[in-house]
């Protein structure tokens, strides 16, 4: 739904099925910051050398590589879920998942389940089908998806480090011949070693060891309501402000949440079978399936940072209140549905019709350089060389100040001006082109985006503007309330204090204060 009027924002309840509210536990920090550069490279050392050959799926070295997880987990105290009470989930004859779980404590939800997964084989020696050459070396597959099996194997280790369970059970999955067309988690969805109606929502990790400026890569969050809020509160679990630091902790990550949803990891059977999933991927790169994929290609402080994110998305998953149903529309929704939602309005234009000699901004003097034809200022009578004193009853020493207060000035109002040759100064009336705006907003909403809404402008010079923000901002929460139905009229009333906003910004959440301009008629 648009709202095309420029000073439309809401306010209301927060009531988002699924995140209690921002920010992570305190109790957590420790179990995030587990999480260590060291231990990655570890897993990634064992998982992509040359000794396991490949990891291809149902393959000597396919196995070497289960036994490896299989070892770790014995290790880290985590319970087997997988087939007859112990870790491995046998298909197709010698093909292997590996699943364990941690317990929830609430007895109210740990019925349900937040399955985490990532997939351990890779494609061996290469063939022509699954190799983009050259084959018949080893191609290691550090990235993909040793990556994301030493990040799945450090976020059990920081979930045993908790003192105490999540409320609900968390499942963990390391997926075989997902090179194969997917092939483990099929299997496991046609013989579900846990009852499939209990899995609510599904995180995989594949391909997230060569992060870049361009952040992390979110597909699928359209198939349940509220999964971008969740994953952006995971992503920035302190709330950053100008009196206390970020928390180092922290992943702080670009995010960059595609309309994208292809058959290409083991998050889309998920989907398919009606269950909420989202991936995780630091993009493809030239060494994608060739021998080159090596461990010391890889950017550990970033798959660090990528690895305290999938852990604590998955912990604030099993922390909810309550979590949201399958979205059916998710799968069906377009790149094109998406620019009709984020769709940006045309910047306005401007109201005055003045150009102001740029020498004199420096000594905070606004004078009149050239006046646009027919335009508010020609009409009203403004000149070159006149400089303007006062305008919608505020005094006017700065360039920056003026352009604001000329925005939200009322559509009829009065100047004060200092007229070359002319002893006293002079007040016109001007009638201003446009609408006056408070704030500088305009915005739409996202069934699949609850209790916030998408800026889709932001007028220059504009309080909005000032405070830092920008379109496709999501506002979260508007005047300490948060965001959750059409209230107008209650920002209209807000009275004349600064409003403190909390957005999120390519899934970072930050705060800032919309500042209020006073000006009259008079």
């Amino acid at each position: 739904m648009l709202h095309a009027a420029m000073n439309f924002m809401v306010l209301g309840a927060f009531s988002l099925a699924c995140a209690s509210g921002w920010g992570a536990e305190p109790a957590w920090s420790a179990a995030v910051e587990s999480i260590q550069i060291a231990d990655l490279k570890t897993h990634i050392g064992t998982l992509a050398s040359d000794a396991l050959q490949g990891r291809e799926s149902g393959t000597v070295s396919g196995h070497a590589a289960s036994a490896y997880v299989i070892t770790e987990l014995r290790k880290l105290g985590v319970s087997p879920a997988g087939q007859d009470g112990q870790f491995v989930q046998e298909f197709n004859g010698n093909m292997r998942n590996l699943l364990a779980k941690q317990s929830g404590r609430d007895p109210r939800v740990s019925d349900e389940v937040i399955l985490v997964s990532a997939h351990y084989d890779h494609v061996g020696f290469g063939t022509p089908k699954n190799s983009r050459g050259p084959i018949g070396f080893i191609h290691n597959g550090a990235d993909d998806n040793a990556s994301g099996v030493a990040a799945l194997l450090e976020v059990i280790d920081a979930v045993k480090k908790l003192p105490q369970p999540p409320r609900r059970t968390i499942v963990f999955a390391f997926w075989d011949a997902e090179e194969k067309g997917l092939l483990g988690s099929k299997h496991w969805l046609t013989s579900p070693t846990v009852p499939k109606s209990q899995v609510k929502l599904v995180i995989n990790a594949d391909m997230i060891g060569r992060l870049t400026d361009a952040g992390i890569e979110i597909t699928g969050w359209r198939a349940a309501s509220g999964w971008r809020r969740l994953l952006s509160e995971a992503n920035s679990p302190s709330p950053p402000t100008r009196l206390d630091p970020i928390d180092p902790l922290a992943p702080r990550l670009p995010l960059d949440f595609t309309w994208d949803l292809r058959e290409d990891s083991d998050h889309y059977p998920f989907i398919a079978a009606g269950i909420p999933a989202v991936m995780l991927h630091t993009g493809k790169h030239d060494d994608y399936h060739r021998p080159s994929d090596d461990a010391d290609k890889l950017n550990y402080p970033g798959l660090q940072r990528t690895a305290r994110l999938l852990l604590l998305s998955a912990l604030l998953a099993a922390d909810a209140d309550s979590l949201p149903a399958f979205r059916s529309e998710g799968s069906r929704e377009t790149k094109q549905q998406q620019a009709q939602i984020e769709q940006p309005l045309p910047v306005p234009s401007g109201r005055l019709g003045i150009a102001w000699r740029p020498e004199l901004v420096g000594e905070r003097i606004v004078e009149v350089r050239d006046v646009a034809p027919q335009s508010a200022a020609a009409a009203a009578g403004l000149r070159a060389g006149d400089r303007i004193l006062s305008f919608a009853g505020r005094d006017v020493s700065d360039v920056v100040d003026f352009r604001t207060i000329v925005v939200v000035a009322p559509k009829t109002t009065q100047a004060l001006i200092q007229r070359s040759g002319e002893s006293d100064p002079k007040e016109l009336t001007i009638r201003l082109a446009g609408e006056p705006t408070r704030w500088g907003l305009a915005w739409r909403t996202d069934p699949a985006e609850p209790n916030c809404v998408i800026l889709v402008q932001v007028i220059p010079h504009s309080p909005a503007d000032l405070a830092g923000l920008q379109r496709f901002d999501r506002i979260l929460q508007l005047n300490n309330k948060q965001v959750t139905a059409v209230d107008v009229a209650a920002v209209s009333r807000a009275g004349n204090d600064p409003v403190p906003v909390i957005f999120e910004r390519q899934g970072r959440i930050d705060t800032t204060v919309l500042k209020p301009v006073i000006v009259s008629d008079r």
